[in-house]
């Protein structure tokens, strides 16, 4: 996204590398190792791309005050992970049950929900932005 914070760039490399960690001391269970790294990089960059989201959305210009701010992205990271539509959600529940199940299917459509989620978050929030100015 344009204008990614730095703190937002090192959130994906953290995870990129824990899931590269993971992947390279887990015990797999008959998955390959390039399936369940490509199934764990994908749900980390869906679930950062739904928590930029989040983020956006719960601050300036849609909400003013830090601490409403602060309120509604708690509640809003809380919905991202529970709400039955949500990229996030998808995501996870596909590790999970690979975990459970020994297979590695990739989340690639709650990627692609993911990354149009934040094309259209982002295309808001410019849209709000200028308005203010």
């Amino acid at each position: 996204m344009p204008g990614a914070s730095p703190s937002g760039t090192a959130s994906v490399i953290v995870g990129g590398v824990a899931v590269l960690a993971v992947v390279a001391v887990g015990d797999r269970r008959g998955v390959a190792a390039s399936a369940a790294m490509a199934t764990g990089l994908l749900a980390v960059l869906t679930c950062v791309l739904t928590g930029a989201c989040v983020g956006a959305l719960a601050s300036r210009p849609f909400v003013r005050g830090p601490g409403w701010s602060v309120s509604a992205l708690v509640l809003g990271s809380l919905f991202a992970l529970v709400t039955t539509g949500s990229p996030a959600k998808h995501a996870m529940t596909a590790l999970i049950t690979g975990a459970r199940t020994a297979t590695a299917t990739p989340p690639w459509l709650a990627c692609g929900g993911a990354v149009l989620l934040a094309a259209g978050c982002a295309a808001v929030s410019r849209a709000a932005t200028a308005r203010l100015e």
